[in-house]
């Protein structure tokens, strides 16, 4: 029997981060689907948060891990930025919430807008690496999946790392870093096919998830080892 839950959080997340990719690609989608995608995503985001409600209950419970405190840090972060994002979208929205007639504070609110997605992009794609094992996990409980062994693993980790790679490429040819940090302040529009601008922005999610899933896995490794030790 399915697990309706499972289902409906694994639904959530793939879409929240399919239209992630396209937002980021602003000249893809345009300004008026830009709105309209990025107010989807924002409810979207409201029904992860409830539909994983138990972790916010169990937040102080249990015992704290070296990747259970990366794991929460992030999960604060992405709160955070996520709320900065909301908000200056609504500021600037110039279709979807236009109604609001918000005629204060638009030009840094627009700035902090463009950041804030650049930080969530990274942000969000770490805080699905850090869970990744807990995402596959819950995929193949739901289809009835069984875990991949031998050769087949390496040649899915050879073909993550492969995209992880063109990440760190893309990564820089998107200028994502100037974003960050406020030295670019103007929308940059990639001169590629818009197949290639998604693939980009695809790999520069890929290039996070696979750092941070193996980052966490190297401190769970080295927590364990401190515990043997002492």
């Amino acid at each position: 029997m399915i697990n309706t839950n499972a289902l409906a959080r694994l639904t959530a997340d793939f879409f929240m981060s399919a239209l992630m990719i396209l937002l980021m690609a602003y000249q893809v989608a345009g300004e008026t689907a830009h709105e309209v995608l990025g107010t989807a995503v924002g409810v979207l985001f409201l029904v992860h948060a409830w539909l994983n409600r138990r972790w916010f209950s169990s937040f102080y419970k249990g015992k704290f891990s070296a990747l259970r405190a990366l794991q929460n840090t992030f999960i604060i972060l992405v709160l955070l930025d996520t709320i900065v994002i909301m908000v200056t979208g609504v500021m600037i929205s110039g279709t979807v919430f236009a109604f609001l007639d918000i005629g204060f504070g638009t030009a840094a609110a627009r700035t902090l807008h463009l950041c804030s997605s650049y930080w969530g992009l990274v942000l969000m794609s770490c805080h699905v690496g850090l869970h990744w094992s807990m995402v596959m996990a819950m995929t193949r409980g739901v289809f009835g999946l069984k875990p991949k062994t031998g050769a087949a693993v390496w040649l899915l980790r050879l073909a993550a790392l492969a995209f992880a790679v063109w990440g760190a490429w893309a990564f820089g040819h998107l200028q994502v870093w100037d974003f960050m940090t406020l030295k670019m302040q103007f929308a940059f529009f990639d001169d590629s096919p818009d197949w290639l601008v998604l693939f980009n922005w695809a790999s520069v999610m890929a290039l996070f998830v696979f750092v941070s899933y193996w980052f966490g896995r190297l401190a769970h490794v080295l927590a364990n080892r401190a515990k043997v030790s002492s």
